[in-house]
């Protein structure tokens, strides 16, 4: 619908960053026609919905290093932005246990519709943004930014989550060591390689804008309890920025990579 909010929040940055900040699932807004899915409205404001505190972040670290920044505003409910169109899970008839009563039975064209609108978009300004940064001479960087839950359920039983935050790639280590090097160097900063989910298996938008091309990119998970409020998500932004700003002066980055 015209009057409901576009499917990408864009913060462009100034000319002279090479940093692209993304957030897939940045937002938990539904489409009216699609009635919050069927779903208690509380039910979106879980971690099933979105990153829970992932787009404040993204925020914090544009503003603070003026880098690029896309948002996705939609529930990952709706269509998972990070996984391709046709994954089993792009659109979760069940998520975490819940039932997705509008998520069932959908026909091709239905999911055709939820694409353009939702998933389109965000890759064609991912994609757009990407070729603005090279038409300036300079190679891109991609940082994506996610949250994940202190605990995951696997056969009722809830297996902690230790690390403050996880680093995620796959063939391409360029940034991602930089940056598990930096946040290692934190005191008292737990940092998992690969996890609590694997770059090799998932991360379809970096693989997609960031492995595809070339560009050096990765993904950083941060637990949620960290970022659940305002002064947490102001606290990981100042400590990216912090990080990131000597890093993107590493001249390794520079080198673009075929495989």
């Amino acid at each position: 619908m015209p009057d409901e909010p576009a499917p990408v929040e864009l913060l462009r940055g100034g000319q002279a960053s090479s940093l692209l900040i993304h957030c897939d699932h940045g937002g938990n807004a539904v489409p009216r026609v699609l009635d919050h899915l069927g779903v208690s409205p509380d039910v979106l404001d879980r971690h099933v919905g979105w990153d829970i505190g992932a787009a404040s972040v993204v925020r914090h670290l544009a503003r603070n290093t003026g880098a690029t920044a896309v948002i996705a505003r939609y529930s990952r409910l709706v269509i998972d932005l990070n996984r391709a169109v046709g994954d089993a899970e792009a659109i979760p008839e069940v998520s975490d246990g819940l039932a997705i009563p509008r998520n069932v039975g959908l026909t091709a064209d239905d999911v055709t519709r939820r694409a353009e609108a939702l998933f389109w978009p965000y890759h064609k300004t991912l994609d757009t943004e990407v070729a603005g940064i090279k038409t300036q001479g300079r190679i891109p960087v991609m940082l994506s930014i996610h949250s994940f839950t202190p605990a995951l359920m696997r056969r009722e039983v809830a297996q902690s989550r230790p690390w403050h935050c996880g680093v995620m790639f796959s063939r391409d280590t360029r940034l991602g060591d930089h940056l598990i090097n930096a946040l290692r160097a934190v005191p008292g900063m737990v940092v998992g390689i690969n996890e609590p989910y694997s770059g090799i298996t998932h991360g379809y938008c970096m693989k997609a804008h960031g492995l595809a091309q070339g560009l050096p990119h990765a993904q950083i998970e941060i637990r949620q309890d960290l970022i659940c409020t305002e002064a947490g998500q102001a606290w990981w932004g100042g400590l990216l920025s912090r990080l990131i700003a000597p890093i993107l002066e590493h001249t390794d980055l520079a080198e673009i990579r075929h495989y």
